[in-house]
């Protein structure tokens, strides 16, 4: 009976390494996935969301969808198209695959001017921005699989076409660099999690950074430009002022707004008082402070332009208003020791072109690069179904939509969330590190709204109430709390 009992014992401990080792298979390799005509695009999805790597769109990520909703624009006018891998292109040869795509910062010196010195260029550089990727599956210390995606070398300044010269090239290619990216889900929620590595594999020291910027769904059907349904949200202080000691600014004027209309849009007149109080202005999309220290942007399709804020926390969110959907990213924290790029750590754009797209764009610091030197920076993408907005607060277990309250005389707690791993949430009364009491709230998922409206019996002496997810690894974060 000793031996059999052991044996059992051995085979549930190989069960369960295999069960762990089954869960971990994410990723799978698909030609023409959705119709989309490119081979060997590399899905990442779990039951809660489905991510889509696509090397020959410039190893962007062009699917990140909770359930059904995306988050990501796609160009379906560039769906299954495959370019030569060369910087010789003029400025309507943009590859613009939409969905989440990457920048050399700064962008004002990368390629060249009439003379052949350091200048800007639309589109910006291919190679590391819309050319081929290599892209591979592999496997972390976690155990994880990942989706491992890897530029081909970025020469640096890029040529750039002249109509009265033609193409301009520089006298000598003064950076070499190399991109690459690691990402890899959960099997039981919606995070995702995104290393970046930009490599100076040249022989001189540069000074360089990134902006990952992810183009985001902007109207319910194509052509009903109903941009008020999808908003961003960035949290600010305002102690925190951008270089020209302002708040923030919005990258167009009332003349350039009004000219990008008439020639875009539609044909406006300034003799009528009806067109220059609707257009003359910097846009209406920009709805400002819409709870303590949280900005909104919504979409509008007659717009291009961008608003600069620092972001005080680590964090951005995109919401589409129609699903009460939302999608976060964290980023690293804003050291004001660090150099950014026009002093910024983030930026959100709204882009008229095609169908249009909202941007919530990511920038890293600024970072001298030596030769064969290279930065890391991490992003961690999350999703979740919320109940309303705005958003209030994002950290790595989910959204706050609701800030926890309670009513000590009622003994009442209240809030409204949206997570993003699977679990079981815990209100806890704690003193200090010592949990004092708990009480289970019930399970929760990516896909539900996490409501609280409960009452509780409080202990005596506490000094913190908290509400943690425990998921189904055992693993207990913090989702909010209120100190006394």
């Amino acid at each position: 009976m000793r031996y059999i009992r052991a044996f059992f014992i051995i085979v549930t401990i190989l069960f369960s390494f295999s069960s762990k080792a089954q869960q971990t298979e994410t990723v799978l390799v698909v030609d023409n996935y959705k119709n989309w005509n490119w081979k060997n695009v590399h899905v990442a999805k779990n039951k809660y969301i489905s991510l889509a790597v696509v090397p020959d769109a410039g190893g962007r990520i062009l699917e990140y969808n909770l359930g059904e909703v995306p988050s990501l624009w796609i160009n379906s006018k560039m769906l299954g198209k495959t370019f030569p891998e060369t910087d010789e292109i003029k400025q309507n040869e943009w590859r613009n695959f939409g969905g989440y795509r990457l920048v050399p910062l700064p962008y004002e010196n990368c390629s060249v001017d009439e003379e052949g010195n350091r200048g800007k260029r639309w589109p910006p550089p291919v190679i590391i921005g819309a050319a081929t990727y290599d892209v591979k599956i592999g496997k972390n210390d976690l155990g994880f699989q990942t989706i491992e995606a890897t530029s081909g070398i970025q020469k640096l300044p890029v040529p750039k076409f002249f109509k009265n010269k033609g193409f301009v090239y520089p006298s000598k290619i003064e950076e070499e660099l190399q991109y690459s990216r690691i990402l890899y889900i959960e099997p039981n929620s919606s995070l995702v999690y995104i290393d970046h590595t930009l490599k100076n594999v040249g022989n001189t020291t540069v000074k360089r950074g990134l902006k990952i910027s992810s183009q985001h769904v902007s109207e319910t059907e194509l052509g009903l430009h109903d941009g008020e349904n999808y908003v961003a949200y960035v949290p600010f202080n305002k102690d925190l002022k951008l270089p020209n000691g302002e708040q923030f600014e919005i990258t167009t004027n009332p003349d350039q707004r009004w000219r990008y209309l008439n020639r875009n849009r539609f044909k406006l007149d300034k003799n009528n008082p009806e067109h220059v109080e609707k257009y003359y202005n910097h846009g209406t999309n920009w709805n400002g402070e819409v709870a303590p220290g949280i900005y909104e942007i919504e979409y509008d399709y007659n717009q291009m332009a961008g608003i600069h804020m620092i972001a005080s926390e680590s964090w951005l969110c995109y919401v589409n208003k129609k699903t009460n959907t939302a999608f976060a990213k964290i980023m690293e924290p804003y050291n004001p020791k660090f150099e950014y790029d026009h002093g910024l750590n983030n930026a959100i754009f709204c882009s008229g072109l095609s169908e249009g797209y909202i941007e919530t764009e990511v920038q890293t610091p600024l970072y001298d690069l030596a030769p064969n030197k290279s930065f890391n920076y991490r992003e961690i993408h999350g999703a979740a179904q919320i109940e309303s907005t705005p958003i209030l607060a994002v950290n790595g277990t989910g959204i706050t939509t609701r800030k926890m309250t309670f009513t000590n005389s009622e003994k009442f707690i209240e809030g409204s969330y949206g997570v993003f791993k699977e679990g079981m949430a815990v209100l806890q009364f704690k003193k200090g590190n010592k949990i004092l009491k708990s009480q289970k709230l019930g399970l929760v998922n990516p896909l539900s709204v996490f409501k609280v409206s409960t009452a509780v019996d409080k202990p005596k002496n506490f000094d913190t109430i908290q509400i943690v997810i425990i998921s189904s690894d055992n693993n207990e974060t913090v989702l909010d709390h209120l100190n006394f």
